[in-house]
């Protein structure tokens, strides 16, 4: 059984009626695939952070987070976003579980920085243990995972669900990675590009076709596309047949990211 790994975060969370489809959507492709979610949540982040009244930006799509945001951070992404997929996925009959990267090290992360500038508690992944996923995929327990890491000194990073997601395809050699995003793809002048080669993605960046958060998304794509993923699917959400659809070329409406 191929592993499929699946992000989800930004506004999909807030779409009408988004954790009953999803727990559905996911049922249903674990039959012929072993699912590991890989999840965000910046909108939660954001009403959090306003609530404080904790001013905050980005950086080439990353949120620079000092000492106290990394701390609100973990405790939406690892507190409720991850509780609420997995229980989506546990009334949808499936067996699953919530972690972190800080779990039995299973991420272990790295400051990065951005042409050289300190973005603060923003980690990039160091190394991913397989321990804990052999284990659920050995016991029919499909992880859903927080993208929060730790390092060796025991420091806690904010890291990028897309690069995670990323990192975690390549480490455990998926068949797919499938970013589920809150647009329907790849807009290049307004329009889903069904296709994309990983060669034209710095190109598309230096013009600013592509901008923002699909920054992370289309470089991690083509690391994930040029380190042995066969395909990565850019695509949005629209209901319980999103995942089946978009894991077959004959059905997909997003984009596929390839050689």
């Amino acid at each position: 059984m191929g592993i499929v790994c699946i992000k989800v975060g930004g506004s999909t969370l807030d779409s009408t009626g988004f954790f009953k489809d999803f727990g559905k959507s996911v049922a249903a492709i674990a039959k012929h695939h072993f699912p590991i979610i890989i999840h965000g949540g910046g909108k939660d982040i954001a009403r959090q952070l306003d609530l404080q009244k904790k001013e905050y930006k980005f950086i080439e799509g990353m949120r620079v987070t000092d000492a106290d945001t990394v701390s609100v951070v973990q405790m939406v992404l690892s507190g409720d976003v991850n509780k609420r997929i997995t229980n989506a996925l546990l009334s949808a009959g499936v067996k699953a579980i919530g972690i972190s990267g800080v779990d039995v090290n299973f991420l272990s992360a790295s400051r990065m920085t951005i042409n050289g500038q300190d973005i603060g508690f923003v980690g990039k992944i160091a190394t991913v243990d397989k321990t804990i996923i052999t284990i659920c995929k050995e016991n029919g327990i499909i992880p859903v995972v927080s993208p929060i890491s730790r390092d060796n000194d025991g420091n806690i990073y904010n890291v990028n669900a897309d690069l995670a997601a990323s990192e975690i395809a390549k480490a455990l050699c998926a068949d797919d990675l499938v970013f589920v995003s809150d647009v329907p793809g790849v807009l290049i002048d307004g329009k889903v590009c069904r296709h994309m080669k990983t060669s034209d993605i710095e190109d598309h960046i230096a013009t600013q076709r592509i901008k923002g958060g699909m920054i992370p998304k289309v470089r991690g794509a083509r690391e994930s596309v040029e380190n042995g993923i066969k395909q990565v699917h850019i695509c949005g959400w629209y209901g319980s047949e999103t995942l089946k659809n978009e894991l077959s070329a004959e059905t997909a409406t997003g984009t596929i990211i390839c050689k």
